[in-house]
């Protein structure tokens, strides 16, 4: 898959959107297709969850109508990018969906059964989820084919921002990392939510009171890596989950923060060494430098793409 489209590609440690509950109402219509409300509450259900558990019922509603909009607008974009693939006539084969998921299984280290187990984990089957992976691909394919030609990174441009990367802070640590991962189902109630949540709670206690993290790791973690203590192996910035990666930076080495709320679920994370390096020569990180800088310009263009395909739809909101 090309690195310029990674800003769609299939996150391999969220979870997906469940499958479409009993239709309600329609909140939007897209040119001849409509949005139903079950339909968006499933795209945005982990942060529907997390709104749950404010106390505040004015806010709790705020942030919810806030969050509906936000997922309306996203799940819009979707249904513009799935048109023009129609248009387009382009579409996605079993084969490339079959590759995808072994993709999938090799870069985690799973197998059929411990891709089942984790699918299950989410409130997925296998059919949902290659029926996800094909939208998500078609979804990339479309991209590719409207707007790939529109992205270009020049050599002077890649030095210049190879010099504004040495100016940032920590840009040139290393930390090597481990954490203690629990999933949070897709159909999770607030509660359900909540318990995962206070279970992280006090693994963390136990990890600042001095208890063994790779011991911990290994005992409760369920992500892959459990068995070799939770490890994360070594990286800088811009690798990792943002998330995990804005707490992890901060700690020092042997210490463990969190939890941090991420798609997956829940973690609680050790900063297991931190190493200063020196900034790499321009050529050495020419090719990761072009990368990131595609992928950020990927993501510009996709943002005015997305503005051009809906100032040209029928579009109806009824939220």
């Amino acid at each position: 898959m090309s690195r310029m489209l990674k800003i769609l590609a299939l996150a391999l440690l969220v979870p997906m959107t469940a499958p479409a509950r009993v239709i309600d109402r329609v909140v939007a219509v897209v040119n001849d297709e409509v949005v139903t409300l079950s339909e968006l509450e499933d795209l945005i259900a982990p942060i529907l969850r997390q709104i749950e558990t404010l106390d505040d019922p004015v806010l709790r509603e705020q942030q919810r109508q806030k969050q509906l909009r936000a997922g309306l607008d996203d799940l819009i974009g979707q249904k513009l990018v799935g048109q023009e693939g129609v248009v387009r006539r382009i579409s996605v084969q079993g084969d490339e969906v079959q590759a995808h998921l072994e993709r999938v299984k090799a870069s985690q280290g799973w197998d059929d059964e411990k891709l089942r187990i984790y699918l299950t984990s989410q409130g997925l089957n296998l059919a949902e989820f290659r029926k996800q992976v094909r939208e998500q691909l078609l979804r990339q394919k479309v991209i590719r084919a409207s707007i790939g030609g529109r992205i270009r990174v020049g050599e002077a441009e890649l030095r210049d921002y190879y010099r504004s990367k040495l100016t940032q802070a920590n840009a040139d640590f290393e930390v090597e990392a481990a954490h203690i991962a629990l999933p949070v189902p897709t159909k999770a109630t607030p509660a359900e939510e909540a318990a995962i949540r206070q279970q992280a709670n006090e693994l963390l206690a136990r990890a600042q009171g001095g208890e063994d993290f790779a011991g911990l790791a290994r005992q409760y973690s369920q992500a892959p890596g459990a068995e070799n203590g939770g490890s994360l192996g070594a990286f800088r910035r811009g690798v990792i989950d943002p998330a995990i990666e804005k707490v992890v930076f901060d700690l020092e080495a042997g210490q463990a923060g969190g939890p941090v709320r991420t798609g997956y679920g829940y973690h609680v994370v050790q900063c297991v060494a931190k190493r200063k390096l020196p900034p790499p020569p321009f050529e050495e990180s020419k090719a990761a430098l072009q990368n990131e800088l595609t992928d950020k310009k990927l993501q510009e263009e996709l943002g005015k793409w997305i503005e051009e395909l809906k100032r040209k739809a029928f579009i109806e909101i009824r939220l």
